[in-house]
């Protein structure tokens, strides 16, 4: 596997909790994992640590980062301010295929059973990126999905832990409808009202709290 490969994969398990917040990583483990030696995998965790997903912490070596409260608060304002503007954008640029793909996604979504909280993510976690992908704004996106990618497993902590994930699947339902009638002043309110309730219940479920879960808990 190139280095690329390797940072994909590991993105991929940090973001799906399957390695979860806070542990480190055993860097033999992993290149025996993706047969790889150790030089392209550091290669990898340098990529990742730039983009913030893992931390480098003395003695410990590398570490999944773990967000605070506050971390995941600034994280949700940045959403706030990036995401939102790019509504005028995906509505120009969206046409009726791109539609028809994000309804397929949801579709698919709300064919899950309840126990498939994991493959609804992920399920979920792509119709995020292929909606703001359609805007077109190249350098918007990447922040967009670098964002994303941070708050990704505690948003899934939101879906399945809180509860919240009949109230999302609505929401998806509501976008591609906006999206069918081009009506970007309403896709502009979803993709806020979305940021701003996951904000509130994510913020009230750390501040009370217990450690969020692992994925095998979800």
């Amino acid at each position: 596997m190139r280095p690329d490969e390797i940072a994909t994969a590991l993105r991929r398990a940090v973001r799906e909790r399957a390695i979860p917040p806070g542990q480190a990583l055993n860097q033999d483990e992993l290149a025996r994992r993706y047969g790889v030696s150790r030089i392209p995998l550091r290669e990898a965790l340098r990529t990742l640590v730039g983009e913030g997903l893992i931390i480098m912490k003395p003695g410990l070596g590398a570490v999944v980062t773990e967000l605070n409260v506050g971390e995941v608060q600034e994280l949700y304002s940045l959403r706030m301010q990036l995401e939102p503007p790019l509504a005028a954008d995906i509505v120009a640029h969206a046409g009726r295929r791109d539609v028809d793909d994000l309804a397929r996604l949801v579709e698919a979504m709300q064919a899950l059973q309840p126990e498939q909280s994991e493959e609804w993510s992920s399920l979920n976690y792509r119709f995020h990126r292929r909606l703001y992908e359609l805007s077109g704004q190249r350098h918007s996106v990447r922040l967009v999905v670098q964002v994303l990618n941070l708050v990704e497993p505690y948003a899934r902590v939101h879906a399945h832990v809180i509860g919240s994930r009949p109230q999302m699947q609505q929401e998806r339902v509501e976008m591609v409808q906006a999206l069918r009638d081009a009506d970007d002043a309403r896709v502009r309110a979803i993709i806020e009202q979305s940021i701003r309730t996951a904000r509130a219940e994510l913020e009230m479920s750390m501040g009370e709290a217990a450690p969020l879960p692992d994925a095998a808990d979800l």
